[in-house]
């Protein structure tokens, strides 16, 4: 098993340009000669001007480990931007930290706080963050001397731990090596062991299993009496590692408490994650439910592949983290022990590692924001409107086919503000009990509100619009509106789906019956300036 070494204390040099990663957005950040630099001579800059679209970024990114005891990131900032034409935004696993939204005096310097594991910090130059029309943007008064750019320098990486690197090129503990025989000692010890995971209850949703390990062989790093309580052996080329039993170490199955599962014993000699876990080993790491053994979870401590926290993650079966089954209750899924360590995503839920079935026997129940907002398309937590004065849909915040006849621009009828509207129509809708959906996806640290113009020209039974956050219908227009009015919905904390959706037939009766209620004009549902605030 190989350990990739922690990113380390780094500095980036004044010529160095290819530690971070500059053209993720719609334009770079380039390493250029700056008069007046933070230091040196250079400076990370990125220009609004070049972002060749109404709205878009220019990102700088840099992936890091960070070690156990987590980290500090530092960087020097000077700005020519002007909300809400323009603001950078550095962010940590695209979580926003730190806001730049106004002039310079001088150079800035933050500091910011990483924890352990693995993180992407990216540095963002937002063009219009706040998804205005172009005209609005137009008759933004700019400050004198407003040039549209963000400079970056002085980045310093600084971690808090004392890390015990690996060698790339050394193999840990010679996890491939099985020992019928333990080497001679002078300490007592056994060859076969039977390990019983201190799991009292079994889940209800499914069936019983044994959770004793009794290996046929035992995978053995060798043992070397090294300073190690009198119960404890300690384990060669593992130092501070003592346990036991050594031949649990590198078993491929997860011994998820101390002191296995440490730094000290490599996490358990690479059993609790995925990544590391070796399949040659006495239980292959990929137990299944029907076999003999299991569950034992994979409880990743490993800053390089896992976001567990162990002090905060404090529930009571630990094999069940990465066991296929999402565990609703109990603080399971929560971001503290990783999500039920992916359990709960179709996306996350490794089948092949997963003990149980992922999603048969019990439910997902998605709460993971990397893989919400994905799905969803959700904006940061920031402020949002769009008047759709652009004439198009942004596919970053709207996805608008996903019914039986897709939202659309429209001018055909005078807008609430500005030029341009969206509108579905019944007409559009082909099949009868068909829809045309409308989504937008929030992710909001404090909740908000979601406001927007609306003119419904509907009537029951042969068209109406329901608004739905996730689940729950929150609105409904049934009868037409008496020209635009402004709705406001309250949006709670957390990651949301919002959904317009207008409907036809929606109490999807028989034609016949519906002549009975006459011919009404075409249905047609107009939105406009849709913005959310947060709290």
């Amino acid at each position: 098993i190989k350990l990739r070494p922690f990113t380390g204390d780094v500095t980036i040099g004044d010529d160095d340009d290819t530690t971070l990663t500059l053209t993720n957005g719609m334009a770079p950040f380039e390493l250029l000669p700056v008069a007046g630099a933070f230091i040196g001579s250079k400076s990370f800059v990125a220009h609004t001007g070049a972002i060749d679209a109404s709205q878009g970024t220019a990102e700088m990114s840099w992936e890091v480990y960070i070690g156990p005891s987590g980290g500090v990131i530092s960087f020097a900032a000077y700005a020519s931007l002007y909300a809400p034409r323009d603001v950078c935004e550095f962010s940590i696993d695209g979580v926003p930290q730190v806001i730049i939204a106004t002039f310079s005096d001088d150079w800035e310097t933050h500091q910011v706080a990483v924890g352990a594991g693995k993180h992407e910090l990216k540095w963002k130059l937002i063009k219009n963050f706040a998804g205005l029309n172009t005209a609005i943007i137009d008759d933004v008064d700019v400050p004198s001397g407003y040039q549209g750019y963000v400079k970056i320098d002085g980045i310093n990486l600084e971690d808090n731990s004392v890390t015990h690197v690996v060698d790339e090129e050394v193999m840990i503990a010679a996890v491939g090596e099985v020992a019928n025989t333990m080497p001679t000692t002078t300490v007592a010890t056994t060859t076969t062991t039977s390990k019983p995971i201190t799991t009292t209850t079994t889940k209800a949703t499914t069936t019983s299993t044994t959770t004793t390990e009794e290996p046929t062989t035992t995978v053995a790093p060798t043992i070397a009496f090294v300073e190690c309580p009198s119960d404890l052996f300690s384990v060669e080329g593992l130092p501070g590692c003592c346990v036991e039993d050594p031949s649990y170490l590198g078993d491929g199955a997860c011994d998820p408490r101390a002191p296995y599962n440490t730094e000290e014993c490599a996490f358990d000699l690479g059993d609790c994650c995925h990544e590391t876990c070796n399949s040659d080993s006495a239980y292959g790491c990929k137990t299944k439910e029907g076999g003999e053994y299991g569950p034992f979870g994979f409880f990743c401590l490993d800053p390089r592949f896992g976001k567990m926290d162990e002090k905060k993650c404090q529930v009571e079966n630990l094999e069940w983290i990465g066991d296929g089954g999402c565990d609703t209750a109990g603080g399971y899924n929560t971001p503290e022990c990783g999500w039920d360590g992916g359990d709960c995503c179709e996306d996350t839920c490794d089948s092949e590692y997963a003990f149980y079935p992922c999603g048969a026997n019990q439910a997902y129940v998605c709460m993971d924001p990397s893989v919400v907002n994905k799905e969803t398309k959700s904006d940061s937590p920031f402020s949002f409107q769009d008047g759709f004065e652009s004439g198009v849909f942004d596919p970053l915040h709207w996805d608008v086919d996903d019914g039986d006849a897709e939202w659309k621009i429209d001018d055909s009828k005078p807008a609430a503000e500005g030029n341009y509207y969206i509108s579905a129509r019944t007409g559009d809708i082909s099949l009868d009990f068909g829809t045309a959906k409308l989504k937008h996806g929030i992710q909001s640290f404090g909740g908000g509100v979601l406001s927007f113009d609306i003119q419904a020209l509907v009537q029951i039974p042969f068209d109406d619009l329901i608004i739905m956050i996730d689940d729950d219908v929150v609105a409904e227009f049934s009868s037409t509106t008496t020209g635009w009015e402004r709705q406001e919905l309250d949006i709670p904390t957390g990651p949301h789906l919002v959904q317009w959706i207008h409907r036809k037939n929606p109490s999807n009766m028989l034609e016949a019956d519906l002549k009975l209620f006459g011919y009404p004009d075409e249905g047609v549902t107009m939105i406009d300036n849709i913005a959310f605030q947060p709290s």
